[in-house]
């Protein structure tokens, strides 16, 4: 579909466009993925379209779909969640401690040049 016809479209219709346009990408992806894709262009075509939904999504002043779901839940998750994602990430202290039984590595020692003569 041609960017004009896009434009012609309510903020609903635009909507349910990018809807359904998400969903076939996934779908083609998947099929891609299982080697059952009909005709994998259409994979791109429907990757194109969405972005041309998108760009008049913006022109029109509004966020897409998918921008606005993302900044909806940080927007009013608390401000400890940051804390509680690092936590996940991070090793508890008892397995960064040193092992028990395990000896500490002794110093280097230093090398000295013997002389020649």
């Amino acid at each position: 579909m041609k960017a004009a016809k896009w434009r012609e479209l309510s903020d609903d219709e635009m909507t349910q466009k990018v809807r359904d346009l998400s969903e076939e990408v996934f779908n083609l992806r998947f099929q891609l993925t299982m080697g059952v894709a009909k005709n994998p262009s259409r994979i791109g075509e429907a990757r194109r379209d969405l972005a041309r939904a998108y760009t008049i999504i913006r022109e029109r002043g509004g966020a897409p779909a998918a921008v606005a779901a993302a900044a909806a839940p940080a927007a009013a998750a608390p401000a400890t969640a940051p804390a509680a994602r690092t936590a996940r990430r991070t090793k508890p202290a008892r397995a960064r401690a040193a092992k028990p039984g395990r000896a500490a590595k002794p110093a280097a020692k230093a090398k000295t040049k013997k002389a020649k003569g």
